[in-house]
């Protein structure tokens, strides 16, 4: 009979579906075989005895220690069962036997099968340990084939892989940001991400862990990343060096209870590290992207009013036009015009001049839509198209902004703000330039009555 199918009937006897063959080394515990978590775990847990209350029961030349209730508890390190026994085995092993269903063998029986178990172990395979190797390296990878654009969906990604990696019913990812603490959790939606309550335990959980990793097989703490939400064990590590904030949380939860080996450990630590280089990507291409669009917002925009220069305007004019060409709904077109302000300049100066100026861009903003483009296209004209504007409406804001205009009062009481505005409703086929040049010959018509 072979190892396996030895330790195969070792379980069967007793009932049992796994069995741990856990080894003395000094004041540790290493799991060395076994069959179920026993075999799939093999070479990847190890404890600290006195860390083991159950384990200090089951000393050697003690009975077993049977442990059975209606939900799962910890028997020994990351594992977790609704029914076991902890078997003494000499001096040297502690065997633990789980089953969904209350273990009947007795004491004797356990004994005996246990002594069994433990002949039967041998070294961890190679082939195990090429299997550990090739589940760090599968996490890892799947982790890299990610193209990080911005933090808050990398941060996403992270707590997805690691979750998935280390089979965890909840994975998070905290970061720190200008805006405050951020939270990314796998699988969940944005109001569950944005849940404050949950940001304040994950940053209170952060600050406990200090400059190590904590690993608590059997959390006692009732907080949302806690029993609270059904997690019953959590691992919580920072992502790189930490300085930046980063940390990654991980729980198994009550519907399938277990704690974290030490391949678990090695795996979350191999993410971390390679996730700090991800975030790292995600934090420089939104700085590159906000710079751009900083940059565009710059050549698009009158540095004096805050309102769009001429290449805003000429690009407004071109979308306008070809969205007028496919749907045919009304627009308008206005040219204003700051009256007297080379007179301004010569007399009271520049700043004066650039006053009437700001002045005229605020009054134009105010009565006009969001939806309105509104440009200084030239030293003293404004440009202003208004979408989905019938002509019947104008004459009115025409007069509300001349009254405007009237009640204005700049820093020197001498100034007095006057527009001249002239406006045009192109026809159906009528081209926007065409009626551009209409409303600039009523424009300057007005301001010749002025």
């Amino acid at each position: 009979m072979t190892a396996t199918a030895a330790m195969d009937a070792v379980a069967a006897a007793l009932g049992a579906s796994d069995v741990l063959v856990m080894q003395r080394a000094g004041e540790a515990l290493q799991l060395v075989g076994g069959t179920g978590r026993g075999a799939g775990w093999a070479g990847s847990v190890e404890v600290q005895a006195a860390d083991e209350p159950h384990v200090g029961l089951a000393g050697p030349g003690e009975a077993p220690v049977r442990l059975s209730g209606s939900d799962p508890v910890r028997v020994v390190g990351p594992y977790w069962s609704q029914h076991a026994a902890l078997v003494p085995v000499g001096d040297d092993h502690v065997v633990a036997v789980g089953s969904g269903s209350p273990i009947r063998a007795s004491d004797a029986e356990l004994l005996r099968h246990a002594a069994e178990a433990v002949a039967e172990v041998g070294d961890v395979s190679s082939a195990k340990l090429l299997a550990d190797e090739l589940e760090v390296v599968d996490a890892v990878r799947k982790l890299m084939q990610f193209r990080p654009e911005n933090i808050r969906d990398t941060a996403r990604h992270i707590a997805e892989v690691a979750g998935g990696a280390l089979s965890c019913e909840f994975a998070a990812v905290l970061m720190k940001t200008a805006d405050g603490p951020m939270v990314e959790l796998a699988g969940a939606t944005r109001e569950q991400c944005d849940d404050p309550q949950l940001c304040t335990d994950l940053v209170r959980l952060a600050r406990r862990m200090g400059d190590e990793p904590l690993v608590e097989q059997d959390v006692e703490d009732a907080g949302l990343v806690g029993r609270g939400m059904g997690i019953v064990s959590r691992y919580a590590l920072a992502i790189g060096d930490g300085q930046d904030g980063a940390v990654l949380v991980v729980g198994h939860g009550s519907v399938r209870p277990r704690g974290f080996t030490s391949l678990c450990l090695r795996v979350g630590r191999s993410l971390a590290d390679a996730a700090e280089v991800l975030l790292s990507q995600a934090a420089a291409r939104e700085q590159l992207r906000a710079e751009r669009d900083l940059f565009a917002r710059q050549a698009r925009t009158d540095s004096l009013t805050g309102l769009g220069n001429r290449v805003a305007w000429t690009d407004a004019l071109e979308a306008e036009s070809a969205r007028r060409a496919r749907y045919g709904h009304p627009v308008v077109l206005m040219t204003v015009d700051v009256d007297g302000l080379k007179r301004t300049n010569d007399r009271f100066g520049h700043v004066s001049g650039d006053e009437l100026l700001i002045g005229a861009a605020s009054i134009l903003r105010s009565h006009l839509r969001e939806a309105d483009v509104v440009a200084r296209i030239g030293g003293d004209e404004f440009g202003i198209l208004l979408p989905e504007t019938e002509a019947d409406g104008m004459p009115d804001l025409v007069a509300r902004i001349e009254a405007a205009c009237r009640d204005w009062r700049g820093s020197n009481p001498e100034l007095r703000l006057s527009l001249s505005v002239g406006w045009a409703a192109p026809d159906a086929g009528e081209e926007l330039l065409d009626a551009l040049r209409t409303a600039d010959e009523r424009m300057y018509l007005a301001k010749r009555r002025a």
